[in-house]
């Protein structure tokens, strides 16, 4: 028997705005990837304070950029007549990859302002953005935003919430369960790997790449949104893109490390 779903997204309003349980889910996602962050941080010793600073940074081109692949590759009602409609995220989603690539040009320039080495910004960042990934696919299940196919499973979830995005009443695949066990997974696999790779910087973050872009490649053939060039999906053909970036990063670690000659498995960096 399929699980059923009838939660409304508006977990209650406050002065007479719509707080939906998928901005209060992804308030805990970003607190569980900052503690994690800024536990990584501390181990390795980068600056203190790196993390808080960095923060607000990733944060805002996260969504800039989900936004923004968002309604490349989707649109949005009235947006010619409307063009402030480009900021509602209510009234549309985001991109995960779009976030995703946005939040990693947010680190480049971070780090490089701060004169911080990359490859130690992006394996702290990687473990927490595994975490916090996975809770927020949870408020996409309630929502019933990026469902899957219809399926006959006993775990197909059925929405019947008419204000879910979901189609209500159809048996479909809980892609967003998959994919929140997947990152979770794919983060319990990072932090156990961290301490061993510590003498390998930017290991941790092309590991979490290449599992992240085979993880999405395989579930969006149980996604409802259609091919666009061979038999591929959009995101399957990004992930394709993020996979071949993680393979690079990880030739560039290897060299790099050989190149100093040198293991050190801990950095401390100026304030």
């Amino acid at each position: 028997m399929p699980f059923v779903l009838d939660i409304n997204p508006v977990a209650f309003s406050l002065a007479g705005i719509p707080i939906r349980w998928y901005g209060l889910i992804l308030v805990v996602a970003i607190a569980a990837a900052y503690a994690v962050a800024d536990r990584e941080a501390a181990r390795i010793r980068l600056s203190r304070g790196l993390v808080s600073d960095g923060v607000l940074w990733v944060g805002i081109a996260a969504l800039v950029g989900g936004r923004a692949l968002y309604v490349i590759q989707n649109g949005v009602p009235g947006l010619a007549e409307h063009p402030a409609h480009v900021l509602m995220i209510w009234m549309g989603g985001l991109s995960f990859y779009g976030g995703l690539i946005g939040g990693l040009a947010a680190l480049l320039v971070f780090a490089q302002r701060r004169r911080v080495p990359l490859l130690h910004v992006l394996d702290v960042a990687a473990p927490a953005a595994a975490i916090g990934q996975a809770i927020g696919h949870i408020g996409c299940l309630i929502g019933g935003d990026s469902y899957g196919i219809p399926t006959d499973l006993p775990w197909a979830v059925v929405y019947r919430n008419p204000a879910a995005m979901a189609p209500l009443g159809v048996p479909l695949h809980p892609t967003q369960a998959y994919e929140a066990i997947a990152l979770a997974a794919l983060f319990v696999l990072l932090w156990a790997l961290r301490r061993h790779l510590s003498s390998l910087p930017g290991a941790v973050a092309a590991i979490y790449l290449a599992g992240l872009a085979t993880a999405r490649f395989v579930l969006f053939f149980l996604r409802d949104e259609p091919p666009v060039l061979l038999g591929l999906k959009t995101a399957q053909w990004i992930g394709l893109g993020i996979f071949a970036a993680a393979a690079i990063l990880l030739i560039v670690t290897l060299r790099e490390s050989h190149r100093l000659g040198t293991h050190p498995s801990k950095l401390e960096v100026a304030r």
